[in-house]
């Protein structure tokens, strides 16, 4: 590591850590509360919608602003987006008001959801990037993903507590605790130098450089998020259809970002043994093709350990997916690419969770589940079709 950069990782880790710590609950809270003040499934699946294209549209925004302007400035701007949401979400329970707050970028997806992160990602992904190497690049992403798994599910033990402890007015303490967080975490990043991220020379609007290689991850992420995106934000609702209480939801994702946080360290270990691409491949397929199962069992239990196995599996893959992508992508186009690929993802997975959704409303469970099974395992397959070259030279290919 550039070790004049150190206080930066900190920094971002740091930062990234405690936006995680809320973010460890809202995922199953959200399509609770939006329930509570009395959204039926479908208009949940319609919020998904709506609230993936403002993402999406904020997560180009972010991309382009960071790589022409400022990644640090753009960092923080992102970074007070989800306080404004859940502000929103707490003074009205009317319908309408409560909707506006998907214009700012929340996201129903549970970790390892497949719509990847929002409009603060790119930046995040592409500043670790500019100030390490590529050998110690996925390590450091382990790190990064699991520390800030270790917050999640802090997060979600203090949710599950406050649960129990609150049953009527828990969403509020939640979402209040989410909001200081937040604005807390944004006062950290002034401390981040900007000098890695700026460039001396004047870049393309379009990243012309990466066009190809983006291209090809693009295509990958989609059918990830198109089939993912059918169940995943949905999950919670099902739970509750098997008989699930709010507190035992709040236990599964618990256990989820534990399994998740010991799978990471195989992430380095893994691409050293069988390659960057072939590993992603075995986690992604993993991660993918048991949720058609989970319809088939009416057990809790047993469909909780399906979730959190496959949770862990997918996302033990992202550290050596991000690594491969900052490769892939020029310095200075790494933020622009990071977002064109996350719309890519974001869109499809908006779309699916309205169908989801009405697959869900009108009790179509399995179809559901293997629609979401059998597509999202189009993105591991597609993505070593698109690299495999890069296991073969047994090195990571700059564009």
């Amino acid at each position: 590591m550039q070790n004049r950069y150190m206080k930066d990782i900190y920094l971002l880790a740091l930062v990234r850590s405690i936006r995680s710590f809320s973010f460890g609950y809202i995922a199953f809270l959200l399509p609770l509360y939006l329930k509570f003040i009395g959204f039926s499934t479908t208009l949940v699946g319609f919020y998904a919608l709506a609230a993936t294209i403002s993402s999406s549209i904020l997560v180009l925004i972010s991309g382009y602003l960071g790589d022409l302007y400022s990644r640090k400035k753009t960092l923080i701007i992102m970074s007070f987006l989800p306080a404004i949401a859940y502000i929103i979400l707490i003074i009205s329970h009317n319908i309408i008001i409560a909707f506006l707050s998907s214009m700012f970028g929340l996201s129903l997806s549970p970790m390892g959801g497949g719509a990847g992160g929002g409009p603060v990602a790119p930046l995040q992904t592409a500043m670790v990037a500019s100030r390490t190497n590529k050998e110690e690049r996925t390590k450091i992403y382990s790190y990064l993903t699991m520390i800030a798994i270790i917050m999640a599910m802090s997060g979600s033990f203090l949710s599950s507590y406050i649960i129990k402890a609150f049953p009527k007015n828990y969403y509020y303490y939640l979402f209040d605790i989410a909001i200081a967080l937040s604005l807390f975490s944004i006062i950290l990043l002034f401390f981040i130098s900007e000098k890695p991220d700026k460039f001396n020379y004047k870049a393309d609007f379009m990243p012309k450089k990466s066009a190809k290689n983006i291209s090809k991850v693009a295509i990958a992420g989609l059918f990830g998020s198109l089939g993912l995106g059918i169940v995943l934000p949905l999950l919670p609702l099902y739970f509750k259809h098997i008989g699930a209480n709010d507190y035992e939801i709040s236990i599964i994702y618990d256990l989820s970002y534990m399994a998740t946080s010991i799978a990471l360290l195989l992430s380095n270990k893994l691409q050293h043994v069988f390659g960057y691409i072939k590993s992603i491949l075995i986690l992604r397929s993993v991660g993918s093709l048991p949720l058609f199962l989970i319809p088939l069992i009416h057990s809790i239990v047993i469909d909780a350990g399906i979730y959190i196995l496959r949770t862990a599996f997918y996302q033990a893959a992202l550290p050596i997916r991000q690594n491969v992508s900052m490769e892939l992508y020029s310095p200075e186009e790494r933020s622009r690419g990071s977002s064109i690929t996350g719309i890519a993802r974001r869109l499809p997975y908006g779309a699916a969770t309205t169908i989801g959704s009405i697959l869900f409303q009108i009790g179509m469970y399995f179809i559901a589940f293997f629609a979401a099974s059998i597509i999202s395992f189009l993105d591991p397959i597609l993505y070593y079709l698109f690299f495999k070259e890069i296991d073969n030279k047994n090195k990571l290919i700059p564009n």
